[in-house]
């Protein structure tokens, strides 16, 4: 909820669950990044219909299950989204190789305790996919890298070094990525 100097409400941002925002400095002003995660079949939040429907699936227009990086303009205004479309739950075996199998017809949830923000405004976050993302400012995907396993509810920050490199875990294993 964002709010004037004097505790007048001026505007809220209607967000799915797990909400860990970063915070991107740009041009005198910021920019809030989220997670903006929307979970099928798993009730209400907030246990109040109007506000929070039961039915989060995807049969449900009005809170489709759907995962995104969300961008805010400091009242609270969408900039931009980048949703996770990946189906499939990916491991990586002693020898390097991947395989992987399509499960997960929603997309994966962005599990990020927080995501990092580099002084060019790439966002980097970590997916229950297995995936570290980088995405471009409006919304679109710079790189991903799978790390080792789809993981449900990792909660892994990703951070950045005075170096610039990005740091991030999957399944017990830190990964140090450079460019």
């Amino acid at each position: 909820m964002h709010f004037s100097a004097t505790g007048q409400f001026l505007n809220s941002f209607n967000f799915g669950w797990d909400l860990t925002p970063a915070i991107y400095q740009h041009d005198g002003t910021y920019s809030v990044v989220i997670k903006n995660n929307h979970y099928g079949d798993v009730g209400s939040y907030c246990n109040v219909e109007a506000f929070c429907p039961s039915d989060r699936t995807g049969s449900n227009p009005a809170s489709p299950e759907e995962y995104f990086v969300t961008q805010l303009s400091p009242s609270l205004t969408v900039e931009w989204s980048f949703k996770n479309t990946n189906t499939l739950s990916c491991s990586r075996a002693a020898d390097g190789s991947v395989s992987c199998v399509s499960d997960h017809p929603f997309g994966f949830e962005w599990c990020v305790n927080a995501a990092v923000v580099d002084r060019n405004g790439v966002v980097y976050a970590n997916s229950e996919d297995g995936n570290l993302f980088a995405i471009l400012q409006g919304g679109t995907l710079k790189q991903k890298i799978f790390q080792q396993l789809a993981l449900g509810a990792a909660y892994t920050p990703a951070s950045i070094g005075a170096d610039g490199r990005i740091y991030t875990q999957n399944a017990g294993h830190l990964f140090v990525v450079a460019q």
